[in-house]
């Protein structure tokens, strides 16, 4: 009669087990998953027609929205990731107060490839520069969520990335405490940029747009400084609702 083989131990079970699935999980659904987000939920991210400058979800195919057909913002174009709305809002959460700027990284990596992707005609950048905080906030931070999504798209792209070329002068509420109606004059000359030589192409990164008035102000600061254009890339854009 044959011998009977014992059972591994519990631990070479773990080992296999390691050695099958994928490290760590995914961020949303939490399933295993090699990346911070699983393909699953990277390939459900919505889709949406985007105007063309500020990225604000429409309806449908239109030059502009309404707001930048009455208005043209300082910034020639935007390109969002995706929408600030569940469960993308976390991703947000996360890497902004979680302490992850690994995780802002690389979502700026995948903000790079969806760039590649979905506007072509753009072309290269003089630099990404990146939205900065104010030195005391970025003190109690740590980092800055932006230059680490700056960064990331940068290096996927092959572009430079320049962190010091625009400066946060004074520092007001965050703009997500305000009401909408507010935050214009929260950043109204709050940004300063060096010198630029005349005629640079700029992309100015940022994690959120909401009212656009943060990539508005900034924009102007880099143009003033001899930018010519001045393009925006955000990770998630805040669908269009009702003022607070």
């Amino acid at each position: 009669m044959s011998a009977r083989v014992p059972p591994p131990p519990r631990n070479q079970f773990a080992a296999l087990l390691r050695a099958l699935l994928p490290d760590g999980r995914c961020r949303l659904c939490g399933l295993p998953s090699r990346a911070p987000l699983c393909s699953a939920c990277q390939c459900e991210r919505p889709a949406h027609w985007r105007c063309p400058r500020c990225a604000l979800a429409l309806g449908g195919p239109a030059a502009l929205c309404g707001n930048c057909a009455l208005r043209r913002p300082a910034f020639a174009g935007t390109l969002a990731w995706g929408d600030y709305a569940a469960p993308w809002d976390r991703l947000v959460a996360q890497f902004k107060f979680g302490d992850d700027a690994a995780l802002a990284r690389w979502l700026g990596m995948l903000l790079g490839q969806c760039l590649r992707a979905e506007r072509p005609g753009w072309a290269p950048p003089r630099c990404v520069v990146p939205v900065p905080l104010s030195a005391a906030r970025l003190r109690r931070r740590g980092y800055n969520q932006a230059w680490e999504l700056a960064r990331g798209l940068a290096g996927e792209l092959g572009w430079p990335c320049d962190c010091t070329l625009l400066q946060r002068r004074r520092e007001g509420p965050a703009q997500s405490e305000l009401r909408l109606v507010q935050r214009a004059a929260n950043v109204r000359g709050a940004f300063v940029a060096a010198p630029l030589a005349r005629g640079a192409r700029l992309l100015l990164v940022d994690d959120v747009m909401t009212s656009g008035n943060t990539a508005e102000h900034a924009c102007r600061a880099l143009l003033r400084a001899g930018a010519d254009d001045v393009r925006v890339a955000v990770l998630l854009r805040t669908p269009a609702s009702t003022p607070r």
